[in-house]
């Protein structure tokens, strides 16, 4: 099978973007890569058919790489009008986009921007210390996570990210606390279970030798086990590796490979929702049963770990809505398929008349809900 290559070259910012596209035999894939300024930022795989003649796969390398290219045009665009146009909302919902596309600088920036408009935005400033420690800015996550507890205290969610921010800072007996109260916020929180375990092996590690402190691996290895329980989603293989050298008190070598695991999970997170994101917040017209459907996965999840953040359920509620309204809009066009088969049953007539004007006033609804949230 012949190989087919393409790349295209972007510059933004004095920053040059390279995407690359092939096809791969021994996958039965076309690969995507994009690099910024010679750093992998994304890669994306499309499995084919293993019987595809040239012209098709040919095609297949072309529309891959043509979606990738015009995904970061997009992207540049919708970054330079977000910043000129002064919307919080807006700019937030694309850092994410960013965030979520692994480009950091952009995402930071649109971040700052967003809590500079509006100061109470604490999802902004949660979402800023998160792509601040993705940046290895330790002390400025910190405090950027900081102020988003100090807005929000009762979101687990938000105590978790700090903990981590102050295990990176080597600031176990602060991240303990952090991360002891998204547990009791949310007693099913792997991810702070997780964090909880990385903290005291780090502890042992500041402290090796001490007699009085022990128990440290034992409590460390205890946590791992909860979130492990808890979330199927750790890479079992790496976590069982892990758990051998704690056991055999090998805590540096532990400690690498807890922090892979854990960096493995959160990559899983982003590769799946960095496509979703992107559908959501950049094509609009996109939105479908399934777009929608996904999110409402994604906020259910959210909620799990945040069971008291109030704008999670407030967003679940629209995108419940939003299905509702899809389907409505399904059950309608059925009924217009129906007459024009059959134009004289004056029942479904009657009951399209009906649809339409319930139709009209669901849109109505949510276009007001939409303005006043």
């Amino acid at each position: 099978m012949e190989t087919y290559h393409l790349k295209s070259k972007l510059v933004e910012n004095d920053k040059e973007f390279v995407i690359q596209t092939n096809n791969d035999a021994n996958l039965g894939a076309i690969l995507s890569t994009v690099y910024v300024d010679g750093q992998v930022t994304e890669k994306v795989q499309c499995p084919h058919p293993q019987e595809i003649n040239p012209e098709e796969l040919l095609s297949l390398v072309k529309l891959t790489h043509q979606d990738q290219k015009r995904e970061i045009e997009i992207l540049l665009d919708a970054y330079r009008k977000a910043l000129a146009g002064g919307n919080a909302e807006m700019v937030y919902h694309l850092g994410t986009a960013f965030f979520y596309k692994r480009l950091y600088d952009e995402a930071r920036q649109l971040f700052q921007a967003a809590v500079t408009l509006n100061r109470d935005h604490h999802q902004a400033f949660n979402y800023l210390g998160m792509t601040q420690l993705a940046q290895n800015m330790v002390a400025e996550a910190i405090e950027s996570c900081s102020i988003a507890v100090e807005k929000r205290p009762a979101y687990a969610d938000y105590r978790n990210n700090l903990g981590e921010a102050l295990l990176a800072d080597n600031s176990c007996q602060r991240a303990v606390r952090e991360l002891e109260e998204a547990v009791r916020i949310n007693l099913y929180y792997a991810d702070a279970y997780f964090n909880l375990g990385l903290t005291f092996v780090l502890d042992a590690l500041n402290i090796e030798g001490s007699v009085s402190r022990a128990d440290l691996p034992a409590k460390a290895a205890d946590y791992f086990k909860k979130a492990s329980l808890i979330c199927p989603d750790y890479e079992a293989t790496l976590l069982e590796e892990a758990m051998s050298a704690l056991h055999r008190s090998d805590l540096k070598g532990a400690f690498s490979v807890f922090l892979k695991v854990r960096e493995a999970k959160k990559e899983k997170h982003r590769s799946e929702f960095a496509t979703f994101y992107m559908k959501f917040i950049m094509y609009p017209d996109w939105v479908s049963e399934e777009v929608i459907g996904d999110r409402i996965r994604f906020l259910q999840a959210e909620i799990e770990k945040n069971p008291t953040y109030v704008d999670l359920h407030t967003e679940l509620a629209r995108c419940f809505l939003e299905y509702a309204k899809l389907s409505w809009q399904e059950g309608l066009q059925q009924y217009k398929k129906t007459l024009q088969i059959n134009p004289s049953l004056t029942r479904a007539q009657h009951c399209l008349d009906k649809v339409e004007r319930e139709y009209e006033n669901i849109g109505s609804v949510l276009s007001d809900i939409a303005e006043k949230s």
